[in-house]
Protein backbone atom coordinates (compact mmCIF):
# COMPACT_ATOMS: atom_id res chain seq x y z
CA UNK A 1 0.00 0.00 0.00
CA UNK A 2 1.52 3.50 -1.03
CA UNK A 3 0.16 6.37 1.11
CA UNK A 4 0.44 10.02 -0.10
CA UNK A 5 -0.60 12.95 1.10
CA UNK A 6 -1.35 15.24 -2.08
CA UNK A 7 -3.16 18.57 -1.48
CA UNK A 8 -4.53 17.79 1.66
CA UNK A 9 -6.18 14.92 0.80
CA UNK A 10 -4.80 11.43 1.52
CA UNK A 11 -4.69 9.73 -1.42
CA UNK A 12 -4.33 5.80 -0.82
CA UNK A 13 -3.15 3.27 -3.99
CA UNK A 14 -2.43 -0.20 -3.85
CA UNK A 15 0.96 -1.45 -5.09
CA UNK A 16 -0.17 -3.55 -7.81
CA UNK A 17 -0.37 -1.72 -11.14
CA UNK A 18 -3.61 -0.33 -10.83
CA UNK A 19 -5.57 2.91 -12.38
CA UNK A 20 -7.86 4.99 -10.01
CA UNK A 21 -10.29 7.96 -10.28
CA UNK A 22 -10.48 10.55 -7.23
CA UNK A 23 -13.59 12.53 -7.32
CA UNK A 24 -13.91 15.39 -5.24
CA UNK A 25 -17.30 17.07 -4.79
CA UNK A 26 -17.53 20.17 -7.20
CA UNK A 27 -13.84 19.39 -8.99
CA UNK A 28 -12.98 17.73 -11.98
CA UNK A 29 -11.76 14.26 -11.67
CA UNK A 30 -8.23 13.33 -10.89
CA UNK A 31 -6.21 10.33 -12.65
CA UNK A 32 -3.60 7.75 -11.08
CA UNK A 33 -2.32 5.62 -13.42
CA UNK A 34 0.69 3.59 -12.93
CA UNK A 35 3.90 3.99 -14.98
CA UNK A 36 6.63 1.60 -15.82
CA UNK A 37 9.29 1.16 -12.76
CA UNK A 38 6.62 0.92 -10.49
CA UNK A 39 5.83 4.72 -9.72
CA UNK A 40 2.40 7.08 -10.86
CA UNK A 41 1.22 9.67 -11.97
CA UNK A 42 -1.51 12.31 -10.80
CA UNK A 43 -3.56 14.25 -13.03
CA UNK A 44 -5.93 16.26 -13.05
CA UNK A 45 -7.57 17.79 -17.08
CA UNK A 46 -5.41 20.85 -17.66
CA UNK A 47 -2.50 20.37 -15.40
CA UNK A 48 0.51 18.98 -15.62
CA UNK A 49 0.91 15.68 -13.84
CA UNK A 50 2.37 15.21 -10.44
CA UNK A 51 4.89 11.62 -10.42
CA UNK A 52 4.70 9.27 -7.36
CA UNK A 53 8.88 7.15 -7.95
CA UNK A 54 9.43 4.11 -5.56
CA UNK A 55 12.52 5.23 -3.39
CA UNK A 56 15.94 3.37 -2.47
CA UNK A 57 14.48 1.79 0.90
CA UNK A 58 11.32 1.99 0.49
CA UNK A 59 8.85 4.67 0.20
CA UNK A 60 8.49 7.27 -2.07
CA UNK A 61 9.33 10.50 -3.77
CA UNK A 62 6.21 12.80 -5.07
CA UNK A 63 7.47 15.39 -7.02
CA UNK A 64 4.96 18.35 -8.39
CA UNK A 65 6.34 20.67 -11.10
CA UNK A 66 7.45 24.02 -10.00
CA UNK A 67 7.88 22.33 -5.90
CA UNK A 68 10.36 20.84 -4.05
CA UNK A 69 10.30 16.92 -3.95
CA UNK A 70 8.06 15.19 -1.16
CA UNK A 71 9.49 12.24 0.48
CA UNK A 72 7.40 9.65 1.96
CA UNK A 73 9.19 6.43 4.21
CA UNK A 74 7.57 3.57 6.06
CA UNK A 75 7.61 3.57 9.48
CA UNK A 76 7.58 0.69 11.96
CA UNK A 77 3.98 -1.05 12.22
CA UNK A 78 2.66 -0.28 8.91
CA UNK A 79 3.10 3.30 8.55
CA UNK A 80 4.24 6.30 6.77
CA UNK A 81 6.01 9.51 7.23
CA UNK A 82 5.77 12.15 4.77
CA UNK A 83 8.20 15.01 4.89
CA UNK A 84 7.91 18.24 2.77
CA UNK A 85 10.46 20.72 2.97
CA UNK A 86 9.83 23.48 5.38
CA UNK A 87 6.87 21.87 6.84
CA UNK A 88 6.52 19.46 10.36
CA UNK A 89 6.14 15.70 8.96
CA UNK A 90 2.88 14.20 8.82
CA UNK A 91 1.85 10.76 10.04
CA UNK A 92 -0.19 8.46 8.43
CA UNK A 93 -0.78 5.29 10.56
CA UNK A 94 -2.91 2.24 10.13
CA UNK A 95 -6.14 1.58 11.67
CA UNK A 96 -7.94 -1.12 13.07
CA UNK A 97 -10.55 -3.10 10.77
CA UNK A 98 -8.76 -1.36 7.65
CA UNK A 99 -8.08 2.00 6.41
CA UNK A 100 -5.25 5.01 7.66
CA UNK A 101 -5.67 7.81 10.19
CA UNK A 102 -3.79 11.25 8.62
CA UNK A 103 -2.08 13.39 11.22
CA UNK A 104 -0.55 16.45 10.26
CA UNK A 105 0.84 18.94 13.24
CA UNK A 106 -2.12 21.39 13.96
CA UNK A 107 -4.86 20.19 12.11
CA UNK A 108 -7.77 17.35 12.27
CA UNK A 109 -7.10 13.69 11.75
CA UNK A 110 -8.56 12.87 7.96
CA UNK A 111 -9.76 9.28 7.85
CA UNK A 112 -9.67 6.95 4.88
CA UNK A 113 -11.30 4.18 4.90
CA UNK A 114 -11.92 0.98 2.13
CA UNK A 115 -14.47 0.77 0.33
CA UNK A 116 -16.79 -2.33 -1.28
CA UNK A 117 -15.27 -2.90 -4.78
CA UNK A 118 -11.52 -1.85 -3.80
CA UNK A 119 -12.07 2.00 -3.05
CA UNK A 120 -11.70 4.47 -0.48
CA UNK A 121 -13.50 7.18 0.96
CA UNK A 122 -11.89 10.21 3.07
CA UNK A 123 -12.88 11.55 5.53
CA UNK A 124 -11.69 15.28 6.33
CA UNK A 125 -13.67 17.16 9.60
CA UNK A 126 -15.53 19.65 8.02
CA UNK A 127 -15.82 18.78 4.74
CA UNK A 128 -17.50 16.60 1.84
CA UNK A 129 -16.06 12.66 1.50
CA UNK A 130 -13.46 12.16 -1.17
CA UNK A 131 -14.37 8.73 -3.02
CA UNK A 132 -11.09 6.98 -4.69
CA UNK A 133 -12.41 4.51 -6.92
CA UNK A 134 -10.53 2.14 -9.34
CA UNK A 135 -10.41 2.73 -13.19
CA UNK A 136 -11.43 0.39 -15.77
Amino acid sequence: MLMVCLTGVALAVSAQAQSYTIQKPGELPTYVRPTSGGGYTIQKPGELPVYVRPSAGGGSTINKPGELPVYVRPTSGGGMTVNKPGELPTYVRPVSGGGYTVNKPGELPVYVRPTVGGGYTVNKPGELPVYIRRSP
